[in-house]
């Protein structure tokens, strides 16, 4: 049974090919030096990326620079990568390092606002829900922001965290638990 071909476009022109998912490809030509495909599976893996981030962070401004910084960090390690296929859980967990490292850091500057500028909320529901999140350990909010703002399913978590999906599923559970209890208490 032949695999349907695919078509990628470039700035260059359209490859065609008959491998993988277009991610595969693109991972598998970007680990051999080609930058377009880099660019290129950015591209493809940006709204995932910053959601992860943002989820994590609570913070778009900082979800932005994180995101940037993991970009960089992939560039600097796509030759790196093993199998082409796991290309997506290789980038949202240099994401998710990066994002850490970035909540570790923010931690233990001093706050001089609550709210950033240019940011105004009507409602201040989503400002103290965003506060919740941030305030869950590490691991629940990982699982949180790939679940809630990123929308990979329990089974794509697991692959992407390296742990047993029933660990996914008591994780999700316990970081729901927490949340509503904060929300029972105010």
């Amino acid at each position: 049974m032949a695999e349907k071909d695919k078509t990628i476009g470039t700035s260059s022109g359209r490859t065609t090919v008959n491998e993988g998912s277009p991610l595969e490809y693109l991972a598998s030509l970007a680990s051999k030096g080609d930058e377009e495909c880099f660019v290129a599976l950015c591209n493809r893996l940006k709204t995932k990326l910053f959601r992860t981030a943002k989820g994590v962070l609570g913070n778009e401004a900082l979800a932005l620079d994180a995101v940037s910084e993991a970009v960089f960090r992939a560039f600097k390690g796509i030759k790196r990568l093993r199998q082409a296929e796991y290309v997506e859980t290789w980038f949202v967990r240099i994401v998710l390092n990066v994002a850490n490292d970035f909540y570790r850091r923010q931690k233990h500057e001093v706050v001089m606002e609550t709210v950033p500028e240019g940011i105004h909320y009507d409602n201040h529901s989503e400002l103290e829900f965003t506060q919740m999140i941030s305030a869950l350990q590490p691991e629940l909010r990982e699982i949180i922001s790939l679940k809630y703002y990123s929308g990979y399913t329990l089974h794509e978590i697991s692959g992407i965290l390296n742990i047993p999906e029933g660990t996914v599923k008591s994780r999700l559970n316990r970081a729901l638990n927490l949340l509503r209890l904060e929300v029972l208490n105010e």
